[in-house]
C-alpha cells in the first residue's frame, strides 16, 4: 500500500492558477495532465516513481522508450510539482500566446522527448569521463527540462543588456538560464543538473540549431507561407 502524497503545495498551486490571468488551451491542459497524475484522480493506476524515472540503463539497456514521455510528467513532490508548473505557467503563457497553440504544442512535443534524449547523452559522456556507473543509473522526473527549453527561448527575446540578481549580481540578460541553473544545484541537490542542462541545450538547439525548421515543417508553416495569427486568441 503506498503512502499518501502530500497534497499542500498543489492546493496551493490550484489556487494561484485560478486567481491568475487566463491560460492558453495547450499550456492550460499540460498543468492539468501533470496534476492530475500526481493526484492520481479517478483512482486510475497510475506507475510508481520507480516505474517511469529517466535513466540510461533503464532506457537504453532495458529499452523502456516510453521513460523519454512519462518520466516528465512525473513529480517527486507536490512542492516539485508546485515549482514546476507556476514557473511553465509563466512561460507557456508567452510563448503559447506569441506561436500560437498549434505551433506550441508541437514545440512542447518535440523539447519533450529531445529534452529526455539529451539527458541520455550527458549522462553517458559523464559516465565516459567520470568513469563511474552513478551517471547511468541515476534517475529522473519532473518537467523542468523542458521548462529550462523554454526558458532559452523566452530570455533569447529578451532586451540586450545586464539585469541585476540578489540587487548586487550583474550578468547578460541573455545567459540568465546558465545562472539559474548553477544556483538551482547548489540550493538543491537533489535537482538533476544533467535534466536542466539537458533543457539548455535543446532550447539552444531550437534558437541556432535544427529545431526552428524543423517545428515549422511540423505545424505546417513551411507550407503555408502566410501571415497569420495564432489560433488562440485573448484578450
Amino acid at each position: 500500500m503506498r503512502r499518501e502524497k502530500p497534497k499542500n503545495a498543489v492546493f496551493l498551486l490550484i489556487s494561484q492558477l485560478l486567481s491568475s490571468d487566463q491560460l492558453p488551451p495547450v499550456t492550460l491542459a499540460v498543468i492539468a495532465l501533470n496534476i492530475c497524475i500526481y493526484l492520481e484522480v479517478l483512482h486510475l493506476s497510475f506507475p510508481a516513481i520507480r516505474s517511469v524515472c529517466l535513466s540510461y540503463n533503464n532506457v537504453i539497456h532495458n529499452q523502456q522508450w516510453k521513460r523519454l514521455i512519462l518520466s516528465s510528467i512525473f513529480h517527486g513532490d507536490d512542492w516539485h510539482l508546485y515549482y514546476n508548473m507556476i514557473s511553465f505557467s509563466v512561460k507557456g503563457r508567452s510563448l503559447e500566446r506569441r506561436y500560437g497553440s498549434h505551433y506550441f504544442a508541437i514545440l512542447l512535443s518535440l523539447f519533450t522527448i529531445s529534452t529526455g534524449l539529451m539527458y541520455l547523452l550527458i549522462e553517458l559522456l559523464s559516465f565516459k569521463i567520470l568513469e563511474t556507473s552513478y551517471s547511468l543509473e541515476s534517475c529522473a522526473v519532473g518537467f523542468s527540462g523542458v521548462i529550462f527549453a523554454l526558458k532559452v527561448l523566452t530570455t533569447h527575446d529578451l532586451p540586450s543588456g545586464p539585469i541585476y540578481v540578489f540587487d548586487c549580481l550583474m550578468i547578460p540578460s541573455k545567459y540568465t538560464y546558465w545562472f539559474e541553473l548553477i544556483i538551482i544545484s547548489v540550493l538543491t541537490p537533489n535537482a538533476s543538473f544533467a535534466g536542466h542542462l539537458a533543457g539548455i541545450v535543446v532550447g539552444l538547439l531550437y534558437i541556432d540549431g535544427p529545431f526552428k525548421p524543423l517545428v515549422n515543417y511540423l505545424s505546417g508553416m513551411n507550407r503555408f507561407r502566410v501571415n497569420r495569427r495564432p489560433r488562440f486568441y485573448t484578450r
